[in-house]
């Protein structure tokens, strides 16, 4: 609706005011039509529509001449005031409450089946003329217009509405004027086949965080203290251990099996559906004073290290230290793990062009760069999956959660671990575009939807104890363990 007419076109503005009287009377009379006004004034049209209909052959025939002489005996009226700007939004609020009025436009119909309705109606509609006056049928169809609105109007189609015969025999007449046949009947014993309907998929953001430490002589490795998080880990508060991004992989597909409600016993069955949207993990980015970014970065392959030959630097010796059982291995934890949520305070911190934030020996004071002080540091993984939902209904049966795959069973023997379940650090988020990526971001869940069960979590694969006994060492973990056994007794010491 205009608010400023300092803008409005002239000839539009002169428009509305010469209509304004117009467009006030077809309100009124819409408003009357559509009983939005006192009843009384929608029964008085009704009867002076009754009454138009009834003698307009006498009023046209004795009274069309005093008729006309009376319209222009009439003085003419005094000038109008000069319209202000109050006139012109009444004017405006006018035309709204005209087009909020007005009945939806029909659908246009195709020409053939316009063309069928109107040949197999236009003899019924000619004997009927033969039988009933022609104003008694024009007064029939200005009551139904005219009720169409009203309020018992209303009720009384809502109560037929319930007959299903009633149903059946107007479905069965508009299939014989358009020529569209009926569907099949379906016996009531007779499941109703039914095609799965797919539900608007949510998106999930995957964040896995990456911790190192500084060694001396070892550069930056992923040889983390045990009371420390593990290399790698879910988002804070939690930490809890997840699979690197080259062993991460989504949850199996979950089938869920709901009671459908119905006069038929059946059920609803809503499968989910986990798959990447993006072709790989990507970096969490942030300059000083810029938006968050995320770049695509080589993802660190730790199987190659396992076969690299010992060197001084930490990256060739990372190998050895997992084989030594320095480096804590854990399967993740579904349970965990949806504890873990990013922390807003991340987004503002900035990183290095590789994602890295470098901090101090207790995980704080973070910083873009390393050197003195600066032991530990971390970055963030980032990958953007999708799960999509089917529903179906089937026939009855048995509810409740339908896996691919059995559940995983525990073990005894360490060396026969099975590859356990892949974590979720699912954080919900809307994710448009890498230069306004919030990773902190969450969705809704949608109501209408049942809450989709988490995988089953797999067993845990502990790290070794770094105590145990010397025969089994290598020489460079007990270098590391007298390193870490001398800094502890210096330290009780002072």
């Amino acid at each position: 609706m205009l608010v400023d007419f300092s803008h409005v076109p002239p000839p539009l503005t002169v428009a509305l005011v010469r209509l304004a009287p117009l467009l006030a009377v077809a309100r009124s009379a819409l408003e009357i039509c559509s009983w939005r006004t006192s009843w009384y004034s929608a029964w008085l049209a009704l009867a002076a529509w009754w009454a138009l209909c009834l003698s307009a052959d006498s009023v046209l025939r004795y009274l069309l001449p005093v008729l006309l002489l009376a319209v222009l005996c009439v003085p003419p009226r005094p000038r109008r005031p000069p319209s202000t700007e109050q006139s012109l939004h009444n004017t405006l609020a006018d035309l709204g409450a005209i087009h909020a009025l007005l009945p939806p436009r029909p659908s246009v119909s195709p020409s053939r089946t316009a063309l069928r309705v109107v040949a197999i109606v236009y003899a019924p509609y000619l004997l009927l003329t033969y039988f009933v006056p022609l104003r008694i049928l024009l007064a029939l169809a200005g009551t139904v217009v005219l009720t169409a609105r009203a309020p018992f109007t209303c009720l009384i189609f809502r109560t037929l509405q319930r007959s299903a015969w009633l149903r059946w025999s107007y479905r069965y007449a508009f299939s014989i004027l358009t020529a569209r046949p009926l569907p099949p009947l379906v016996l009531s014993h007779q499941p109703t086949p039914t095609t799965p309907t797919p539900v608007p998929a949510l998106r999930f953001l995957f964040t896995v965080y990456e911790n190192q430490r500084w060694w001396m002589g070892l550069d930056w490795t992923a040889a983390l203290l045990p009371a420390e998080r593990p290399s790698w880990c879910a988002p804070p508060p939690s930490h809890a251990p997840v699979n690197p991004p080259n062993a991460f992989t989504l949850p199996k597909p979950t089938t869920v099996f709901l009671a459908a409600d119905g006069p038929k016993p059946a059920r609803v069955k809503r499968t989910a559906t986990w798959t990447w949207e993006e072709p790989e993990w990507k970096v969490v980015t942030r300059r000083e004073g810029g938006p968050i970014t995320r770049v695509d970065r080589p993802v660190p392959d730790e199987t190659a290290t396992d076969a690299a030959p010992p060197s001084t630097t930490g990256s060739r010796l990372l190998g050895k230290m997992r084989d030594s059982g320095i480096i804590a291995g854990a399967a993740p934890s579904v349970a965990a793990a949806a504890e873990g949520h990013d922390d807003p305070e991340e987004d503002h911190i900035p990183t290095d062009p590789d994602g890295w934030v470098y901090a101090d020996n207790k995980w704080e004071a973070p910083s873009t760069k390393g050197g003195m002080g600066k032991y530990t540091r971390y970055r963030r993984w980032t990958r953007v999956a999708v799960v999509s939902e089917t529903v179906e209904v089937v026939e009855d049966g048995p509810v409740g959660i339908e896996r691919t795959e059995p559940l995983p069973q525990p073990v005894s023997d360490p060396d026969s671990v099975p590859l356990p379940y892949t974590a979720s650090t699912a954080v919900p988020a809307s994710v448009t575009n890498e230069a306004n990526f919030n990773p902190a971001a969450s969705s809704t869940p949608i109501a209408s939807q049942p809450k989709i069960p988490p995988p089953t979590p797999g067993v845990d694969v502990h790290a070794l104890d770094i105590t145990s006994s010397p025969e089994e060492e290598s020489p460079l973990r007990q270098r590391l363990r007298r390193a870490l056994t001398k800094s502890a007794n210096h330290g009780a010491l002072h």
